[in-house]
C-alpha cells in the first residue's frame, strides 16, 4: 500500500506518515519498496508486535523522562546535596517502567481482535484491497 492512499485515508499529511513509517521500517517492523509498484508491508506478525515496539520505533530508545535535578535545584545549596535520587525521578522512574511493561503486554493482534468484534469492517476491507499491490 502507498503511504499516499494511507494518509488520505487517516487524514493526515504523506510526509508525516512518510517520517512515522520510515521509523517503522528502521525498527524492523514494515518492510518499505521503493518504484511503480512500491508500498509498505508489515515485516512480522501482528502477535509479534506489541505496542511497545512500535513506541520505540516512533519515539526512540531511551529514557523516556531523564532528570532535570529540580528536586536538588529547588531545595538550594543547604539542604539540595541532601537530594542522592530526586523524590520527582523516582516517581517518573516508576511511571516509566508500568508504561514499557503495560506497552510490551499489548500486541497489534490483541487490539485488531477486539476491533473485528466492535466493528463492521467491510468498508475498510473493501478500501484495502482497492489500494493494496499485492491483494
Amino acid at each position: 500500500m502507498t503511504s499516499t492512499a494511507l494518509s488520505k485515508r487517516l487524514k493526515v499529511s504523506d510526509s508525516y506518515l512518510k517520517k512515522i513509517v520510515k521509523a517503522l521500517v528502521k525498527e524492523n517492523l514494515v518492510y518499505s519498496t521503493t518504484g511503480k509498484n512500491g508500498g509498505f508491508t508489515l515485516r512480522k506478525k501482528l502477535k509479534d508486535i506489541t505496542f511497545y515496539d512500535v513506541f520505540l520505533a516512533i519515539e526512540g530508545r531511551g529514557n523516556i523522562f531523564s532528570s532535570q535535578h529540580l528536586l536538588t535545584n529547588f531545595l538550594g545549596e543547604k539542604e539540595g546535596h541532601k537530594a542522592q535520587q530526586c523524590n520527582i525521578s523516582i516517581a517518573l522512574n516508576h511511571i516509566e517502567h508500568t508504561l514499557i511493561s503495560t506497552l510490551s503486554n499489548i500486541n497489534l493482534d490483541d487490539i485488531y481482535q477486539d476491533i473485528i468484534k466492535l466493528y463492521n469492517l467491510e468498508d475498510i476491507i473493501q478500501w484495502i484491497r482497492l489500494n493494496s499491490k499485492t491483494l
